[in-house]
């Protein structure tokens, strides 16, 4: 039998600093079998030197330098180039640990499933921020049972190991408009696909919170907008593949965390009109999969219920300081 291939698709922008320690922790995993897409979007610093030497060094690893387009539009371009049986996606500013390919594929071939989630450790640049303990191993047939009792998040692509012939038949890619999120719609769409779906009670990734990480930055405007268009093409998604009661739960639960979200931005009083009317509009639209109560918030004036929640996080954290 053939050992399958596993292609590691890796988008780098301006990461000199950890992507040594990413590529690493890649091309000496003890699973050798492994096709290293390394994409450069367009970095202004040493990065593209950094990928091309590992890349002359490693016949495995695959360089391609590109203008700065996006994450998503650069993962989706490893996708296309992608020759493996099976996917990963690494931020290069993350690392794995030595192992991690070599249990994921034992895996995913005993099991013969689609999709192989697993846990990560956190990390500051300078130590551990949270150790999570590993998930309960379990093997999964029925997708709302999975989406009920497994805690998901982050929802990323870097916590999944995917049969790439789940993604490319049913051709799902990164949404190119999110900046925010487009981890989530696609793992989250995969998931409607998959037959089968371990999880492994496993720490496999390294998840490092640099400074300058698109999620460490203030809430802005933007974040807010992609967050509900991601809400708004999942539960199109969903719908389309009629399995809006496998996911209900799992969506409301997004919501509420979206609604919550906007007490934190700063610009809120300026977009306040605007914020309202796209929750109105994402619960009407989708009455089928919101609980009622959402639609019933959503139509009471947004500026009190953000004041009623900043004051309920005042009241708790006072509580929790006394």
């Amino acid at each position: 039998m053939s050992t399958p291939l596993i292609s590691v698709v890796i988008p780098v922008y301006n990461k000199e600093d950890y992507l040594e320690k990413c590529l690493d922790s890649v091309v000496n995993q003890t699973y050798a079998a492994l096709e290293i897409i390394l994409i450069n979007d367009g970095s202004t610093d040493r990065s593209p030197m950094i990928c091309k030497e590992y890349a002359d060094r490693d016949s495995r690893i695959r360089f391609i330098d590109k203008d700065n387009q996006g994450v998503s539009i650069t993962r989706n371009l490893g996708i296309h180039s992608s020759k493996g049986d099976w996917l990963y996606f690494l931020d290069s500013d993350d690392f794995l640990e030595v192992d991690a390919f070599e249990i994921l594929i034992k895996a995913a071939k005993s099991t013969n499933a689609d999709i192989v989630f697993f846990d990560c450790r956190r990390f500051r640049p300078t130590d551990v921020a949270l150790d999570r303990k590993p998930i309960i191993y379990k093997e999964y047939t029925d997708l709302k049972s999975f989406l009920d009792e497994t805690n998901l998040s982050p929802v990323s692509a870097w916590l999944n190991f995917f049969r790439r012939e789940i993604v490319l038949e049913n051709k799902v890619v990164f949404n190119k408009n999110l900046k925010h999120n487009e981890d989530a719609l696609f793992v989250y769409s995969l998931y409607c696909h998959a037959q089968k779906i371990v999880v492994l009670d496993e720490v496999l990734h390294n998840f490092v919170l640099a400074p300058n990480s698109v999620s460490r930055k203030p809430i802005e405007i933007k974040v807010l907008e992609d967050n509900l268009l991601f809400l708004s093409e999942l539960c199109r998604y969903v719908r389309k593949y009629d399995l809006v009661d496998d996911f209900k739960k799992e969506i409301n639960s997004i919501s509420r965390y979206i609604f919550v979200l906007s007490a934190y931005f700063d610009g809120f009083d300026k977009h306040k009109d605007d914020i309202q009317r796209r929750f109105r509009e994402l619960y009407s639209v989708n009455k089928d999969i919101f609980y009622t109560r959402f639609s019933k918030i959503a139509n009471i004036n947004i500026n009190i219920i953000i004041k009623l929640l900043k004051a309920k996080h005042i009241l708790k954290r006072t509580n929790y300081q006394s």
